[in-house]
């Protein structure tokens, strides 16, 4: 090539360069327009966000064709897409976040400097990251999850000194745990987030992060991680530290000035009111918040605090009350696309369906948000409908006169209650064991008594002594013989429990109310323990799932075998370790 050809080629390059180079600002009037439109969003005035959004974007088609034009509008077409998350408007998020993409992914082989590529990997990583959580809000949990894993494969060529966007993957990490009912390992992570805070100590962050980039979590996302501690701490029955944790996202939240996020931290006080068993309270709050989210325009969270309302209005016998506010919940969810949301409302009005006796609706509305949960793999809200289901066959059973029936058909009945109830109990049971430290998973405990003694009363009324035995024998395995009974926290007297089923939260945060460690009667707990009491005593220790009890030399046959199978199919979850103990005392 002839030198001059050349050099005219390099200074075509170092043009082209330039451009993307001088992407840290895209000059005005865009610079001040961003700026406008994020004090917006802090107000919050979302439309006037949008409205400053879509201003600068018309003026960014006006333009030529460009690789740092389009990614100009891919910058502004994601941030709409942000603004339209917010307002829960997840039709037009999804729209404006896969043009966003679009345009993004498509300047990615064009030429630019290193400070280009930066801002060309900050707005991809922003994109993903909003989809991510539009993936979330709609129940698709695997596409969003393989999303996130996107984003944090960028984080390894990005440059993130104020760890920003590795925070914000990690928080999303968290709420997609969260989703999943993986009330441990969310914990875990959100806790090791907040652990990064400190500025004179940088850390780097968890695996499930980055492994190599020292972290100081932003001020708004610590509050977030905080107000999802709450969250968490509530649904697994903590109530003082949920109380605790929201009020420091409070202070957080007021400090960055914030007021979106306060007025969300209304409905999660809400929401652990309700698990408390505050109702009035609990009332009192979503009041509040659907008054402000009605005001906003906000529908999704408006759709949450109404079908937490209509389990209130049902507690108090407001029949038709509850049947306005849950059909206004569901619509706006299946408007929104809300998929998981919708299920959580189906699942409430099949109770309701229940408690008015159509039979026929219980059924179909359950079967419908099971396979919701189902498809989007989110298998601890199956084991809620089966509990449910299991509940409403114990109490048909309490309410017939044997004398009207056959007796195999009552049996049967038995039975079907046994194999829906037994799986679930031991599911729910082995939940505990994601939790790293005692108090956690002394509380977990408390979430998984009325699922056990479920079990207990329905094998017990089967007549089944050989399944009791078996029963009993598996929660006993691994026990030590000299200890005593553990101290509980008291039962909620009766009225003082939480409504079933729970709320959704916007994280769809989900805890059953069932047992775990100990096998229980009517009267309450007993001490079996299919883990040994010292290792749930020792804070910060694992406790892992009990093993395998062999009921017989010749088969091998293990007790509860087909209901392990059942739970560990149905629920994915380990329910025994490999080791194996022998129910009789082996000859010398």
């Amino acid at each position: 090539m002839p030198e001059d050809e050349t050099e005219e080629t390099d200074e075509t390059e170092q043009a082209e360069q330039a451009g993307w180079s001088a992407g840290v600002s895209y000059g005005e009037p865009f610079d001040s327009g961003f700026q406008r439109a994020e004090h917006h969003q802090l107000t919050p005035d979302l439309p006037a966000a949008q409205a400053v959004y879509e201003e600068l974007l018309t003026l960014a088609e006006s333009f030529e064709d460009s690789p740092d034009v389009r990614l100009l509008r891919g910058h502004l077409l994601s941030d709409i897409g942000t603004v339209q998350l917010t307002a829960t408007d997840l039709p037009g998020a999804a729209l404006s976040v896969e043009r966003a993409l679009g345009l993004v992914r498509g300047v990615a082989a064009e030429p630019m400097g290193p400070r280009g590529r930066q801002l060309w990997l900050e707005v991809l990583l922003k994109t993903l990251l909003a989809r991510t959580e539009l993936l979330r809000r709609t129940g698709n949990l695997d596409e969003a999850q393989a999303t996130v894993d996107e984003a944090a494969t960028l984080l390894a060529e990005f440059d993130d000194p104020e760890g920003l966007r590795t925070a914000e993957i990690g928080r999303t990490r968290v709420h997609l745990l969260v989703d999943r009912s993986e009330w441990g390992a969310a914990e875990e992570l959100a806790s090791a987030l907040l652990s990064l805070t400190s500025e004179t100590t940088p850390a780097t962050t968890p695996a499930t992060t980055s492994e190599t980039t020292p972290v100081v979590v932003p001020p708004l996302i610590v509050a977030q991680l905080l107000d999802c501690l709450g969250v968490i701490c509530a649904s697994t029955r903590r109530f003082d530290l949920a109380e605790d944790y929201f009020a420091r996202a409070d202070d957080g939240y007021r400090a960055i000035g914030h007021l979106a996020e306060r007025q969300q931290l209304i409905s999660h006080r809400a929401y652990a009111a309700m698990r408390a068993g505050d109702l009035d309270r609990a009332e009192q709050l979503y009041a509040e918040a659907s008054a402000i989210f009605e005001r906003q325009g906000r529908s999704e969270d408006l759709a949450v605090c109404e079908q937490a309302r209509a389990a209130l209005a049902e507690h108090r016998g407001d029949a038709a009350g509850a049947t306005g506010l849950m059909a206004s919940s569901l619509a706006r969810f299946e408007r929104l696309g809300s998929a998981i949301a919708a299920a959580d409302t189906m699942l409430l009005a099949a109770q309701h369906a229940y408690d008015r006796g159509d039979i026929a609706e219980l059924r179909r509305l359950a079967q419908a948000a099971r396979d919701v949960y189902q498809e989007r793999g989110v298998y601890e809200r199956c084991a809620q409908v089966d509990l449910m289901l299991a509940r409403i066959l114990e109490d048909n059973l309490n309410r017939i006169d044997p004398s009207d029936y056959e007796p195999a058909s009552i049996t049967t009945a038995i039975s079907t209650a046994v194999s829906l109830a037994l799986p679930v109990a031991l599911a729910l049971e082995a939940a505990r064991y994601d939790f790293a430290t005692a108090h956690a998973r002394s509380q977990w405990l408390e979430l998984a008594d009325d699922a056990m003694r479920l079990a207990f009363r329905l094998v017990n009324r089967g007549g089944d002594q050989g399944l009791l035995f078996e029963l009993v024998e598996h929660r006993c395995a691994g026990a030590s013989l000299v200890l005593g009974r553990t101290g509980r926290t008291p039962p909620a007297a009766p009225g003082e429990g939480t409504v079933f089923p729970d709320p959704a939260m916007k994280t769809y945060a989900y805890a059953p109310a069932t047992s775990a460690t100990s096998a229980t009667s009517a009267d309450g707990p007993m001490t079996l323990g299919g883990v040994a009491a010292e290792a749930a005593a020792s804070v910060g220790l694992r406790v892992a799932p009990p093993p395998r009890v062999v009921m017989s030399p010749e088969t091998g046959r293990v007790a509860l075998e087909q209901y392990i199978k059942a739970a560990e199919f149905r629920y994915h979850r380990r329910i025994v370790s490999e080791e194996e103990v022998l129910f009789w005392s082996p000859t010398t």
